[in-house]
């Protein structure tokens, strides 16, 4: 089960090479330049994105909340808030350049006099970016927007870093990379089950509703385990979160009769004080209802090591997912179609 030779045969395009490739490739991009505008006064900072391009920046609002004094907002949508305007920074990122909500956005943020600064590998974000005289950084395409996430997210950081607002937290940004590159060994296609998180987490969930619980310290890494599951496991998944989980979602419990429904745990090393009763709390309750609790850990001693560990064994673990359920990982053919449905309509109109 979950063989190198099983996931070749199933994984046609190849996305765990990608998986494999990540800490070299979050190595190359920190490494690399980036341009952005010449700037002061800047009160917000807007990170703008769809699907795999918005996973960077939900981690980055949950890494930096409060550890910077000016909001940091993610926009996942055609329009800008009405605040956005001259002190406002906007970082528009569409991994094929070609998503229609972000150049939305750009197109927004020029009316509204935003400083702006695009991440794309290419398509129109990048004309109109040239185009404009607005700081561009291309980045290489992965395969799929969602393993593309090291070159989008190192690029994201690199760009807030230039303005000096993480100066306090810079020496995460190259300890995260080796983190990474320790878990690459660990949960690559060759280690096997015995040692392998990732392949434990896919054995345990491919065949259930997995009910993904997490904390305000890791909401973003839990959104992001939903959508790759989602992509590339093609199965439904659950999220929800600490405390405001506490407030309504401990209560279906008490009437659960479906044994398909499985919970992970996503927890953190040094959770506060109440975070950690909470979950303690919230495994009682599940065990009370007949369901056992599986619990995964962050590794690492600071907040960003923490995030991307967990992120990076969780995005593994659903292309192991896929396996066992028989789907190539790549694909994903209701996208597809909605795109082109959308055309035809909005064509039409």
């Amino acid at each position: 089960m979950l063989s190198p030779s099983e996931i070749k045969k199933v994984d046609k395009s190849g996305l765990y090479k990608i998986y494999e490739n990540w800490p070299n490739l979050c190595k190359k991009v920190y490494e690399t330049e980036v341009n952005v505008p010449d700037a002061s006064n800047i009160g917000k900072i807007i990170y703008a994105g769809m699907g795999g391009s918005a996973t960077p920046g939900d981690i980055l609002q949950d890494w930096l909340k409060d550890k910077i004094d000016i909001p940091f907002y993610v926009v996942k949508d055609y329009h800008l808030p009405k605040f956005a305007g001259k002190d406002t920074l906007v970082i528009a990122v569409s991994c094929s350049g070609n998503t229609e909500e972000i150049l939305s956005i750009f197109s927004e943020s020029l009316k509204a006099g935003c400083k702006i600064v695009t991440i794309s590998s290419g398509g129109l974000l990048e004309k109109v970016s040239l185009k404009n005289n607005i700081p561009y950084n291309k980045i290489t395409f992965t395969l799929l927007s969602r393993a593309s996430f090291p070159q989008i997210f190192y690029s994201s950081i690199k760009i807030i870093a230039s303005f000096g607002f993480i100066n306090g937290l810079k020496d995460q940004i190259p300890k995260s990379i080796i983190m990474m590159n320790d878990l690459s060994k660990r949960i690559s296609i060759e280690s096997p089950i015995r040692k392998n998180l990732s392949k434990r987490i896919a054995i345990r969930f491919y065949d259930s509703l997995p009910l993904i619980y997490g904390s305000n310290l890791n909401r973003a890494v839990a959104i992001r385990f939903k959508n790759v599951l989602n992509e590339n496991a093609k199965m439904h998944a659950i999220v929800d979160v600490i405390p405001e989980l506490c407030h309504n979602e401990i209560v279906a419990w008490e009437g659960i009769k479906n044994k398909t429904f499985r919970s992970i745990f996503l927890r953190y090393k040094g959770e506060p004080p109440e975070v950690r009763v909470r979950f303690e709390i919230l495994k009682e309750l599940i065990k009370d209802a007949g369901f056992d609790v599986f619990e995964i850990w962050s590794r690492g001693n600071d907040c960003l090591s923490k995030i991307i560990s967990l992120l990076y064994v969780l995005d593994f673990s659903s292309l192991y997912m896929a396996i066992l359920r028989g789907f190539d990982p790549s694909p994903t053919i209701n996208i597809k179609r909605m795109k082109d449905g959308l055309k035809s309509r909005l064509d039409r109109n």
